[in-house]
Formats: structure tokens, sequence, C-alpha cells
């Protein structure tokens, strides 16, 4: 298991996220994050090309769009978060 981090940008959109989520979606947003700080090299994830210095990547649970790095071995930091807005 990974340390994790969470960027001021992503603790931002969890919040308005929070706001309008169901609980299935708060309970899939959950799992994803535990599974990526369990294993950030997920074989679902997709590079995002970001950033070449600092790689991140995209990884995502039913309609949810988690961008994460991982700056140092040992540590995944979350940096943002997507969702459908209606």
């Amino acid at each position: 298991m990974a340390d994790y981090l969470f960027t001021r940008q992503f603790l931002d959109e969890l919040s308005v996220f929070e706001k309008s989520a169901s609980a299935r979606d708060l309970e899939t947003l959950e799992l994803a994050l535990a599974a990526i700080a369990q294993n950030p090299n997920l074989p679902r994830r997709m590079p995002s090309f970001y950033d070449p210095a600092s790689p991140s990547y995209l990884y995502r649970s039913e309609n949810i769009l988690i961008h994460y790095r991982v700056p140092e071995s040992g540590v995944v930091e979350f940096l943002n978060l997507f969702w459908p807005r209606v």
C-alpha cells in the first residue's frame, strides 16, 4: 500500500463531487482510490502525458476518471477528479 497525497485541486473537485454524488458514485470513487493506492501500476491505467518529467496517469472506474502520478516510490499523488456534470 502506497502513501497517498491529495492536491488542493483534487480536494476542491472532491468537495463539488460529494455534493451531487450518489451513494454508488461515492463507493465507486472510494474503491478506485483504494485500488490505485494499493497498486499504482494498475493494468487499465492510461498515461496522460501531462508532464513528461513527472509522468501521470488516468484511471477510469465507471463514470469517474482519476488523474494521478507517482512522484516517488511508494507515494501516489491524486491530481484531478473528473465526472459527468449534469
